[in-house]
């Protein structure tokens, strides 16, 4: 589905480039209903808990004591910022460019809070034939610098970019974590298979990587210039892209505003 609110080119104006760019969303009201709507569903991953609760509930009989099972439910605390903007990254790359995520990674979590290994976010792009393995990172960041500091480093949004393109490793990894959640789903299986077949006949180049900046500051070209220019001249390879994302609310205030939805 489209965005459903609106937004602004903020970078680069001067150069074409389909490899990275800033932009501003315009309206703070617009921006709430989305936090409220699709994110906040996609980081509670609602679907899934109402059908936990119900498989719960149905277990339950006249005689037991439901305390427990009340408590159990009730034993869950809001997410995190970092949380939110993996969701709103997803829920974005869905929107604008028809990215399918198979699975909800918070089901993978043992413990609570916990910040997965591997890429923030594990997909596909394209469809039928041209459907291909999409893998990205995400970083929220309120810092006042330009780039901020989660640009920078072997933990910033570049290097990990880098990292994805590069290393079979983890490519094995994360093709691997796909296969046990599609196999079971037709659907999902035939979009694994191609972008598997594409993969292999490509010598491993023939798939997507996205880094995703979201920020709660005035656009700045030099949050992603120096990576951005430099994705620009790589050769053929990974489809590697950049985007930004201005918000027209503070990431602390996200959590309570998406909040509002519950």
């Amino acid at each position: 589905m489209p965005l459903t609110f609106s937004i602004t080119k903020a970078y680069p104006l001067d150069i074409a480039s389909d490899c990275w760019r800033g932009v501003m969303i315009d309206d703070p009201v617009e921006f709430d209903i989305y936090l409220r709507g699709p994110v906040w569903k996609r980081v509670t991953d609602s679907a899934f808990e109402d059908d936990f609760a119900a498989d719960l509930n149905a277990l339950t009989t006249a005689e037991m004591d439901t305390s427990v099972l009340t408590a159990l439910l009730q034993a869950a605390n809001p997410p995190l910022d970092w949380e939110v903007g993996e969701a709103m990254a997803e829920c974005l790359l869905e929107d604008e460019l028809n990215a399918v995520w198979p699975w909800n990674e918070n089901r993978d979590k043992k413990t609570p809070k916990a910040s997965l290994p591997g890429a923030d976010i594990v997909g596909f792009l394209g469809d039928g034939d041209e459907t291909i393995f999409l893998f990205g990172e995400v970083k929220t960041s309120s810092h006042a610098d330009n780039p901020p500091g989660v640009m920078s480093g072997r933990s910033g949004l570049a290097h990990q970019i880098d990292t994805l393109a590069d290393d079979r490793e983890i490519h094995r990894t994360l093709i691997q974590w796909l296969f046990a959640r599609c196999r079971s789903v037709p659907h999902f299986k035939a979009r694994y298979d191609m972008a598997l077949k594409r993969y292999l006949q490509s010598d491993g180049t023939d798939f997507a990587i996205v880094g995703v900046l979201l920020r709660d500051t005035a656009p700045h070209a030099d949050d992603l210039r120096t990576r951005g220019t430099k994705l620009d001249g790589l050769p053929v390879g990974p489809r590697r892209r950049l985007d930004a994302w201005y918000t027209p609310r503070a990431i602390s205030d996200w959590v309570r505003i998406a909040e509002a939805a519950s």
